[in-house]
């Protein structure tokens, strides 16, 4: 929709970039360079513009984001007040990834403006309290406002009052567990408590990963070479046909390792990196309109704020201990990560970019829901359908609280919402990676997410499919695999989904695409929540709530040697589905099976499994846990290779 096309500049420009390897200058940006930069300079800083940056400035590595051509100076000492008539231009970044650092920091200009209300960081545990029963409040006051409306002014059936109002009462009973729960986490001398357990032995992971830490030291050196040979092969070498699936054992490894490292990221970057905007925009005389339109990545906020402040900002979205720690995970995997999107929320959901600077791949992978954190509890029961075909041609409902995260109801002038810049995003990697290629070659997106992850992943997914223009002919969007999926849309929303991939795959020369949704059996929330939608054949009302469904093609994982099981008609049922791995040959055990017990090198990492395998049978609750990435990556080391069979119900 051109309403909703914001102030980025124009699609062309940055499909140009994208898809030209040729291009003779190593911008990051979609529009082209100057040949010979010259020192970007902003007005001198205030006083209080000063003191601002002395309250903030934690690290001595922060300084402007330049070109390598520019002349580097620190936050301490300002820039030489600009002649008379010397045009402002916005500093260039350097790099993909302060390119796309200085994307994801544009973004809060969006946040700022199209929020009534800038949260801050907590003040304390009675703040949190009150901000928590602020929001379970709130919901309630929506959630049954909302569905009185719904029994009494919509034209619904018995049968969809009875879902409706038993929607409003197990939601609210549900989040008012998890509203207990948030505020026991949240404790002082509980974070205390887990913070030390978790150094002492969980390898200081987050509470998500903390019952298996080893996830991210169990993939072989073997196993990632393996997974990058898939990831970077060009389409036309995609043994995918009609009537034939691989499901790729090697690259779903790697791609869940990726979902779950983005749970190490918290909110708190964020929240300090909003105090800095908030105190920004109130300092006077900062404005620069030096690229109005927003193009070139870190302009928005720049623009906002001037550089000064600007650095800041980005400064504590990027360097901080969480990303580290993830830029750690990247590198011993061979990658390079860097955070795009805040996905329109001030609490953790994040959408992160993995790509090798060498290769020619790139893995979007989105955050989960943090136990902690529950106005991400709150927006993943805030069950509003909404109509999402604006954005996605074709589609009905989708999930309200999902889908804004994605595509917000308003975008405002000089801000760019979540959807665009990921598509950004991708734009200056790709452009970069290509530079480094042979002409012709096309790079490849992956994706993939955990839990509400997947569900923000299955709508970019499905909006990419549907506008290959958003990226140009060398980028190429490749398969997602997706695990915990919940239900997002309904059977309209599918219909026009299915549709749309089976188009596509005429797009790449017959080489179809798959959105792989991977189940662990047990898995509540993949498993149980009502998913009507899925069987069409039932022909329930649109305005019944137990009427969604999920997205893509559903593969439940079984431990060796059974097979594992596909459901669904996102391709074509009774089509020849394939579990297939390099690492591991037709029928064979897993690495850490009985059979090879003598050769396992992680003698822990094999007790910890065996102990997750048992707790996944204790009743209700091992449904409850077995959502978790831990119990995921087990079912993916336990899973059989070879065919798989439909479930013929």
């Amino acid at each position: 929709m051109a309403s909703h096309d914001d102030s980025e500049g124009s699609r062309s420009a940055s499909t140009t970039a994208a898809s030209s390897p040729t291009s003779s200058t190593a911008m990051t940006s979609p529009i082209e360079a100057p040949r010979e930069p010259t020192l970007m300079v902003t007005p001198a800083p205030t006083i209080r513009q000063r003191r601002m940056t002395a309250r903030f400035a934690e690290s001595p590595q922060s300084t402007l984001l330049v070109t390598p051509n520019m002349p580097k100076y620190s936050v301490e000492s300002h820039p030489p007040s600009p002649t008379p008539g010397t045009p402002l231009p916005v500093p260039l970044a350097s790099s993909i990834q302060s390119s796309l650092h200085a994307l994801h920091a544009d973004e809060l200009v969006y946040l700022f403006k199209n929020r009534s209300k800038i949260l801050g960081p907590h003040k304390n545990y009675k703040h949190l309290v009150w901000r928590t029963y602020k929001d379970y409040c709130y919901f309630l006051w929506f959630t049954w406002t909302r569905a009185i409306w719904n029994i009494t002014i919509l034209p619904t059936t018995f049968l969809d009052r009875i879902s409706i109002i038993a929607f409003a009462v197990v939601a609210s009973g549900v989040l008012f567990a998890l509203f207990v729960l948030c505020l026991l986490i949240n404790i002082p001398a509980v974070n205390t408590l887990y913070e030390w357990f978790s150094f002492r032995y969980a390898n200081g992971v987050s509470m998500i990963n903390c019952m298996h830490p080893e996830i991210f030291d169990e993939l072989s050196k073997e196993e990632i070479q393996h997974a990058y040979d898939a990831l970077s092969a060009p389409i036309a070498n995609c043994p995918n046909t009609d009537t034939k699936r691989h499901f790729n054992l090697d690259i779903a490894k790697l791609l869940l390792q990726c979902s779950a490292v983005m749970y190490e990221r918290t909110s708190a970057p964020l929240q300090r990196a909003l105090a800095i905007e908030t105190e920004g925009l109130k300092t006077p005389g900062h404005r620069v309109d030096t690229n109005p339109d927003g193009t070139l990545p870190g302009a928005l906020l720049v623009n906002e704020l001037g550089s000064h402040a600007a650095t800041e900002v980005s400064k504590q979205l990027h360097r901080h201990h969480e990303e580290n720690k993830m830029n750690e995970f990247a590198k011993k995997h061979g990658l390079e990560y860097a955070t795009v999107s805040e996905l329109n929320s001030q609490s953790s959901a994040v959408c992160g970019m993995f790509y090798d600077p060498n290769g020619t791949f790139i893995i979007l992978a989105y955050k989960g829901t943090s136990p902690e954190e529950f106005s991400e509890w709150a927006s993943d029961f805030t069950f509003e359908p909404k109509h999402a075909g604006h954005w996605i041609r074709g589609f009905g409902k989708c999930h309200g609280g999902f889908f804004s995260k994605i595509f917000p109801k308003r975008v405002g002038r000089g801000t760019r919402m979540p959807y665009n810049t990921i598509k950004h995003a991708v734009n200056v990697c790709a452009a970069q990676l290509l530079q480094r290629q042979p002409h012709g070659t096309q790079i490849n997106v992956w994706t993939t997410g955990h839990s509400l992850g997947c569900a923000l992943a299955s709508l970019v997914y499905a909006r990419q499919i549907n506008e290959p223009g958003d990226f140009g002919r060398s980028v190429v969007v490749r398969d997602a695999y997706l695990f915990a999926a919940p239900i997002l849309c309904d059977i309209h929303s599918v219909h026009a989904f299915n549709n749309r991939m089976h188009h596509a795959s005429n797009v790449h020369g017959h080489h179809p695409r798959t959105m792989w949704r991977v189940t662990n059996g047990k898995d509540v929330v993949a498993t149980a929540l009502p998913h009507q939608g899925d069987h069409p054949e039932w022909g329930l009302s649109p305005y019944n709530l137990f009427s969604f469904a999920h997205l893509g093609t559903e593969i439940e994982l079984r431990n060796f040697p059974h097979r594992c099981i596909v459901r669904g008609n996102h391709i074509t049922p009774g089509s020849h589905v394939r579990v297939v791995s390099k690492f591991r040959s037709h029928n064979s055990p897993p690495p850490d099976h009985p059979e090879h017990a003598v050769k396992a090198k992680h003698e822990r990492s094999l007790f910890a499994r065996a102990g997750l395998r048992k707790l996944e049978q204790i009743p209700l609750i091992g449904r409850l846990i077995s959502h978790g990435t831990a119990f995921y990556w087990v079912a993916l080391r336990d899973v059989s290779v070879g065919s798989c069979e439909w479930d013929e119900e």
